[in-house]
């Protein structure tokens, strides 16, 4: 029996036994033709997404079943690491994120959605969840954007270590990056821009 866990914008989230079924859900504001298409090609690139992800190194959810709309994958048992990350491990852990973020990079996968809340600690490593924002490039804009959205989850979530924490991520993802040095640079042009953007209120 499926048990409902979350609701969210584009899908419902629910436990069966020891599996999570992700189901994209229909949108009434859309045609329904174009709904339908939306949702089969969203729910195909995730499940793509997740497995190009494992091949890459990356401890992701096992995607057991693929339908139309709904993706049937492994139950992470373990607590988010945006409620376990805190000075004391603050090292192991951004340095393995840093370490995964940059694996995803380097096989082109953008997360679109990585925050703390999207990463679950099991076994000592990070498991990287909900890649329905992602997509595939090999853009320096497109990695330096996904890192930005991480700065900025852990600059709003865990505030008290951010700096210290952010420092430990970058240095992990500049070792292991294959263009680390690329990004980075194209991250402070982003940084730059949004500085521009607050001041000048436009």
């Amino acid at each position: 029996m499926l048990k409902t866990i979350n609701i969210g914008a584009e899908a419902r989230i629910s436990l069966d036994k020891d599996c999570v079924v992700k189901e994209r859900i229909p949108k009434g504001y859309r045609a329904k033709e174009l709904d339908l298409k939306i949702r089969k090609q969203r729910t195909k690139r995730e499940a793509k997404l997740i497995s190009d992800a494992s091949r890459a190194g990356v401890m992701v959810p096992k995607v057991l079943e693929v339908d139309d709309f709904t993706i049937k994958m492994e139950h992470i048992d373990g607590p988010r690491v945006k409620d376990i990350l805190d000075a004391k491990n603050m090292k192991a852990v951004c340095y393995e994120i840093g370490k995964s973020v940059a694996d995803l990079h380097n096989a082109s996968i953008i997360h679109g959605d990585l925050t703390t809340s999207n990463m679950i600690c099991k076994d000592s490593g990070i498991c990287f969840i909900d890649f329905g924002l992602g997509f595939i490039s090999d853009k320096a804009e497109d990695k330096a954007t996904d890192l930005h959205l991480l700065e900025e989850a852990i600059d709003s979530t865990h505030y008290r270590i951010a700096s210290g924490a952010l420092k430990i991520v970058f240095e992990s993802y500049l070792k292991d990056s294959k263009d680390g040095k690329a990004v980075l640079s194209r991250l402070e042009q982003i940084r730059l821009r949004g500085r521009y953007v607050n001041r000048n209120g436009e």
